[in-house]
């Protein structure tokens, strides 16, 4: 397992079924009533299995950019338009 930004890499984190299967990366992260969501951002979702619940370790092992908002603040969102990109950090649903 590569090196982590989060607290715990044993962290589990809900994801989309694409990124589960590494069909897609993260471009949307969303800290919400303390759970931390990856997500495609994709509309196209039909996984009967979704969410799905892992640890933070094996998506990190998929893509270490996603340390870049290790220290997203709870209820805050970040976005991105691909990987690599700059995370958009906005203010969640108050």
């Amino acid at each position: 397992m590569g090196s982590s930004k989060f607290e715990d890499p044993r962290l589990g984190v809900y994801c989309c079924g694409h990124m589960f299967r590494r069909e897609r990366p993260a471009r949307l992260v969303i800290r919400e009533e303390g759970d931390w969501q990856f997500l495609c951002g994709g509309v196209d979702h039909s996984d009967p299995l979704e969410p799905y619940h892992v640890s933070v370790g094996v998506l990190l092992d998929a893509d270490s950019t996603l340390n870049q908002i290790a220290d997203l603040p709870p209820e805050w969102e970040a976005e991105r338009a691909e990987v690599g990109g700059a995370w958009l950090r906005t203010v969640g649903k108050q």
